[in-house]
C-alpha cells in the first residue's frame, strides 16, 4: 500500500526555517548554572546541525522541484504525459502532486492517461489502493466514464479485480447522472461476482429513484437488497420514510415507520420532521399533534423551519385549538428565543380567543424581554378589536403603531377600511400614516385566523397590472371604482 506524503508548500518552507535555525543562548543565560538532570530522567535526544540542514535541503528540493513542474504544466497547451517523459519518471509524492494540480485547474480528465504512464514505469505502482484515489477523484468530479475507462484498465490490462470501493463509486457516479440502466449493470456485476454491495450503493439508488418519482422501484429496491444479503438498515428505513412523507404517500410512510419500530430502530430527527411536514399537509390534527409531541422530546433539540411552523398553526387555527398556538410559541422560544413567529403564534393564540387581557399581556411581555412590534403583531389586535368592536383599544393600537414606528402594510389599510370605511382611511393619509408604497408585511397566519376581509378581496379582483403606479392613494382609487361598477 503507497502512502501518500504530504505536499510542501512556500509556506512550510519558511516555517521549517524558522524551527531549524539554532540559537545560540545569551551571554548571560551561558553564565548561570548548566540545567542539571535527575537520575530518574534522561535528556532527550536532539537532533544535530548536520541533520537539520540534510532535512531542510531535502524540504526546499522537494519544493523546488513541485514549483518547476508546476510551471511546465501551468501552460495553456502543456501535456502531463510528456512533461513525464520528457522528466523521465516522477516520485509518488511528485506524481500525486500532480494529480491535485490536474484536479484544481479542472483538467481532471488527463488524470488517467497520466496515471497510466506513470504506473508503466513501475508496475507495483497499478495497485488497487492506487486505482480507487483515481476513481473517487473521477466521480467526484462527474467524470463517470473515465472511472469505467480505468475499471476497465485494472482487468483488461493488469488483470486486476476491482474491489467493491471502486464498483461503489462508479455506481454512485451513474446514479448522480441519473443514468440507472448503467448503475444497474455494474450493481449486477458485484452481485454475480459474489461482491455484496455497501448499504450506502443501495441507498443511493433509493433516493435518486425518490428524486425522479419512481416510487415502485424504491420498493423494488429493497426486496433486491434483501434478496443479495444486504438487509436494510436504521438509514436506509429513515431514508424511506423522509422519501415516503415528502411525496405524500401516507400508508407507504407509515407501514416503513411500523417496520422501524418492529426492529427497535432509532428515528432520525430529520425523518420525525418529514412525518409532521406530511401529516400537517393533509391536515391530520390527531397524528400531527402526535408526532409534534415526539420531536419536543428529541434530544438533542430538533428546530423546525418557519414555513413547517406555518403549516401546524395552520391546522390549530382551522381546528380551532388557538390555545395551542400560545403553547407552539413558548416552546419555540425556549429553543430560539425572540423571533416574529414565536410572538406572532402567541398574540394570535390570545386575538383568536378575542382575550383583551391575555393580548395585553403578550405586550407586557414583549416589552419586557425588549422584543420589537411588528406589523404583524399590531394587525393581529387590529383584527381582535374591529371583531369585538372595541374601537377605544383599536385606535389606541394605531396611535401605538406610531409611537414604536410601526409601518403600516396593506393589511392595516383593509382593517381600517372594513372596520370604518374611506373616512377613516383619509383620516389616517392626511397625518402621513400611509406614506410608503404599498406592502404586504403580515404573517400569512394572521389572514388565516381572521380571513382577508372585503377590502383585501376588493383589490385582488381589481386588476392594477396595467398602471406601474402601486401607491396607497392609487389603491384608494381603485377599490372606489370598483365599488361604483358593483
Amino acid at each position: 500500500m503507497e502512502i501518500l506524503l504530504p505536499s510542501i508548500t512556500i509556506n512550510d518552507s519558511i516555517f521549517l526555517c524558522k524551527t531549524l535555525i539554532f540559537v545560540k543562548p545569551s551571554a548571560r543565560n551561558q553564565s548561570t548554572t548548566k540545567p542539571q538532570f535527575s537520575r530518574s530522567h534522561k535528556p532527550l535526544k536532539t537532533i544535530s546541525d548536520k541533520q537539520k540542514t540534510v532535512q531542510f535541503d531535502d524540504l526546499n528540493r522537494n519544493w523546488h522541484l513541485k514549483r518547476t513542474l508546476f510551471e511546465k504544466l501551468n501552460h495553456k497547451d502543456s501535456d502531463p504525459v510528456r512533461v513525464l517523459e520528457a522528466d523521465g519518471d516522477w516520485t509518488k509524492e511528485l506524481f500525486w502532486a500532480v494529480v491535485g494540480f490536474l484536479n484544481q485547474t479542472s483538467r481532471s480528465s488527463q488524470v488517467l492517461k497520466v496515471f497510466d504512464k506513470w504506473s508503466s514505469r513501475d508496475e507495483s505502482r497499478a495497485s488497487v489502493f492506487n486505482y480507487e484515489r483515481i476513481v473517487r477523484l473521477l466521480v467526484d468530479e462527474g467524470l463517470v466514464d473515465v472511472a469505467v475507462l480505468a475499471l476497465e484498465d485494472m482487468k483488461s490490462i493488469h488483470g486486476m479485480q476491482p474491489s467493491s470501493e471502486i464498483y461503489s463509486l462508479v455506481i454512485r457516479g451513474f446514479i448522480e447522472k441519473g443514468r440507472f440502466e448503467d448503475a444497474l449493470s455494474h450493481l449486477k456485476v458485484m452481485e454475480d461476482n459474489d461482491m455484496k454491495p455497501y448499504t450506502s450503493v443501495y441507498n443511493g439508488l433509493i433516493k435518486s429513484y425518490a428524486k425522479n418519482g419512481l416510487y415502485d422501484e424504491m420498493a423494488k429496491c429493497v426486496k433486491r437488497m434483501e434478496s443479495n444479503g444486504c438487509f436494510p438498515d436504521q438509514s436506509t428505513y429513515n431514508l424511506l420514510i423522509k422519501e415516503f412523507s415528502f411525496a405524500g404517500l401516507i400508508k407507504m410512510m407509515e407501514r416503513t415507520y411500523r417496520i422501524v419500530v418492529s426492529k427497535k430502530m432509532d428515528l432520525e430527527g430529520s425523518t420525525v420532521v418529514a412525518m409532521l411536514e406530511a401529516y400537517a399537509n393533509f391536515g391530520d390534527l390527531e397524528k400531527m399533534e402526535k408526532v409534534y409531541r415526539t420531536i419536543l422530546r428529541l434530544k438533542p433539540r430538533v428546530y423546525l423551519k418557519d414555513d413547517l411552523v406555518h403549516k401546524v398553526a395552520s391546522v390549530y387555527i382551522e381546528n380551532y385549538m388557538f390555545s395551542k398556538l400560545d403553547d407552539m410559541g413558548i416552546n419555540l422560544y425556549s429553543r430560539t428565543g425572540n423571533s416574529n413567529v414565536v410572538w406572532c403564534l402567541r398574540m394570535l393564540s390570545h386575538a383568536c380567543l378575542l382575550s383583551r387581557t391575555g393580548m395585553e399581556s403578550i405586550v407586557r411581555e414583549m416589552d419586557y424581554r425588549k422584543a420589537k412590534w411588528s406589523v404583524t403583531i399590531a394587525n393581529t389586535m387590529l383584527f381582535a378589536y374591529a371583531k369585538m368592536k372595541d374601537f377605544r383599544h383599536f385606535k389606541g393600537v394605531i396611535l401605538e403603531m406610531a409611537a414604536r414606528d410601526v409601518k403600516p402594510d396593506i393589511v392595516t389599510y383593509g382593517i381600517l377600511y372594513d372596520a370604518h370605511g374611506f373616512d377613516e382611511l383619509d383620516y389616517w393619509r392626511k397625518r402621513g400614516f400611509f406614506m410608503d408604497v404599498v406592502e404586504l408585511k403580515t404573517d400569512p397566519l394572521v389572514l388565516v385566523a381572521f380571513g382577508k376581509g372585503n377590502f383585501l378581496k376588493i383589490v385582488e379582483e381589481v386588476d392594477h397590472t396595467k398602471s406601474q403606479i402601486w401607491s396607497y392613494e392609487h389603491l384608494i382609487d381603485l377599490v372606489k371604482l370598483r365599488q361604483q361598477c358593483i
